[in-house]
């Protein structure tokens, strides 16, 4: 192999002899995973024509099912099939059969034999064909299957008259044709066709959308067509391969039925053969550009890229103060100035994303606005652990538990979304610190991490906010017949507060008797009560109206408590 001396002339060869191996190695596997890829295609358009054939079939059930029930619940026809009168039973079962665009409908007797018949009016008495169909049908009170009369296959229902014990039974049916056979055709492009077993060995093409001639092979199938349902496999038809699925088509009667689906190989890959050939042609007409090119680009490239590379390393390692200096216009001087800025961007990019992780840490339980101030004020040092005075508001749903059993989850969760989505709004308005959303339970309390001379009145303006905004949402929920009520708590007094957990996960919580104090008045109130604590009245007696309550005997406090309702705010 000769060796090349300049550096420029080895960067050409390399490029040239890398593009050829990549280009043969692509067309080479793009070739191979053309046809697998047809072939998965295939397969999956052929397991989504059975499901669009099953769903076409289950409509059609449905659809005879209905008619026949409604033929069932039908009084006069009653009336008609326990008088013996054939030619009105018969009249009716034609009219109701052109009406719903039926085959045929037949009642039958409950000893299995034709009371009537709109294939073979002058068939009654004559033994049906179908007992299987009856059988199913005593068991699950109704039935359907794809059965044979007079060797086509029809999809039948069978439904019992009831009057009210079942006196008959019921079968509607449709025809299952070439021209069924075309409707799923045009919904799912493929190739479709109906089998049957025949009781006297061999088998017979039902119906299909494929020219006479090219049905031969499918008499070639493996046998007991029945088990082979849900198979795919390769069938040789006319020179040509098609993919070919056996689909089940349900519940059949006196003898084995399957779908047929294919689809051929061939016109599966015609769209790829054509990408094959645009794909060498691209491969030859870039290899010939590619010479040119790393000529090009082997003279400009070499010492800026190493400059750049050498920077990036230096960003890699978390230098982002050196810059680099290429003196160029063209791509690669434009690569070193946006180079250059991407660093300046991670500079910033690193210091705007801790500041934004501490205002989200902050956000879990503080207002928007306080959780800003204190990072950008860069006191975070309040949140350490310390002792102040605060005011805990506690509030809860009275009746949940109860409507969390008889609730759907999904019913639970949408009240829940609405119960926070009033609450939230109303606590970052008067500044609240969130200490816990467990539930239908939430805890505020106010005066810290920022202190606030009107704490007490925050809070009772809050409690009287939540009260107004939670009684609109609990009406609607009880006029679904939820029994749901609402009640506050709010007590003053010292607690040790700060950030506890771990790293990566911190709340920050409020410990003291205080927050006891508050569950507790909480617990105690009825709907629509706030119960405040003596202290809480003496702190605003000027804004709030309130009247006494006996006092009241608290899990955890050895004495009685003092306790006051809010009946409103003195403000307008």
């Amino acid at each position: 192999m000769p060796r090349f001396k300049r550096f420029q002339s080895r960067i050409v060869v390399f490029v040239l002899s890398l593009l050829t191996l990549v280009s043969a190695s692509t067309f080479v596997v793009v070739s191979l995973a053309v046809t697998r890829n047809a072939r998965t295609q295939i397969d999956h358009q052929l397991a989504v024509g059975a499901r669009v054939f099953t769903r076409l079939i289950t409509a059609r059930t449905q659809q005879l099912a209905d008619a026949a029930r409604l033929l069932s619940g039908d009084f006069a026809f009653k009336v008609a099939a326990t008088s013996d009168d054939r030619a009105t039973v018969l009249s009716v079962l034609e009219n109701h059969r052109a009406r719903i665009g039926a085959d045929v409908i037949q009642l039958v007797s409950l000893d299995r034999k034709l009371l009537a018949d709109t294939l073979h009016p002058g068939s009654p008495g004559t033994p049906f064909g179908l007992d299987d169909l009856i059988a199913r049908g005593e068991q699950a009170e109704e039935a359907s299957a794809i059965a044979l009369i007079d060797g086509r296959p029809y999809q039948m229902v069978a439904v019992p008259l009831l009057a009210p014990l079942p006196i008959a039974w019921i079968c509607v049916g449709f025809i299952v044709d070439d021209q069924v056979a075309k409707d799923l055709q045009q919904l799912t492009n493929l190739q479709v066709s109906f089998l049957a077993d025949r009781s006297a060995g061999g088998r017979t093409v039902l119906a299909s959308t494929l020219p006479g001639p090219a049905r031969a092979p499918l008499l070639g199938l493996p046998a007991d067509l029945a088990r082979q349902a849900g198979r795919t496999l390769s069938l040789r038809m006319q020179g040509d391969d098609y993919v070919t699925l056996l689909a089940p088509v349900g519940e059949t009667s006196g003898g084995g039925i399957v779908a047929v689906l294919q689809r051929s190989l061939a016109e599966a890959l015609r769209p790829y053969r054509r990408l094959q050939a645009t794909l060498l042609a691209l491969t030859a007409a870039g290899l010939v550009v590619s010479i040119a090119g790393a000529v090009v680009i082997a003279r400009r490239v070499t010492r800026p890229v190493l400059t750049i590379v050498e920077s990036a390393r230096r960003v890699e390692r978390g230098d982002y103060d050196h810059t680099v200096s290429v003196d160029l216009s063209d791509e690669i001087g434009e690569l070193a100035n946006t180079f250059n800025v991407m660093t300046k961007g991670l500079a910033e990019r690193d210091r705007v994303r801790a500041e934004l992780e501490r205002v989200g840490r902050l956000k879990r339980f503080l207002s928007p606005q306080v959780a800003e101030l204190i990072v950008s004020s860069g006191k975070e040092a309040m949140l350490a652990s310390h002792r102040r005075e605060i005011t805990v508001v506690f509030c809860d749903v009275r009746g949940f538990t109860a409507f969390g059993e008889h609730a759907e989850p999904e019913e639970v969760m949408g009240f829940l979304r609405a119960y926070h989505n009033a609450l939230g709004p109303l606590i970052f308005h008067y500044e609240g610190t969130l200490e816990q959303f467990a539930g239908d339970g939430v805890m505020v309390f106010f005066n810290d991490p920022l202190e606030e001379p009107d704490h007490a009145a925050r809070a009772v303006r809050l409690a009287v906010g939540m009260r107004q905004g939670v009684a609109k949402l609990l009406e609607s929920w009880r006029g679904r017949g939820h029994t749901l009520g609402f009640g506050v708590g709010i007590a003053i007094g010292f607690a040790t507060l700060g950030r506890i957990g771990f790293e990566g996960r911190f709340d920050y919580a409020a410990i003291g008797s205080v927050s006891n104090l508050a569950a507790r008045l909480c617990a105690e109130a009825r709907d629509g009560q706030i119960l405040v604590s003596q202290a809480v009245v003496a702190a605003v007696e000027d804004v709030v109206q309130v009247e006494p309550l006996a006092a009241l005997t608290l899990k955890g406090f050895e004495k009685p408590v003092p306790a006051y309702n809010v009946l409103g705010l003195k403000e307008s």
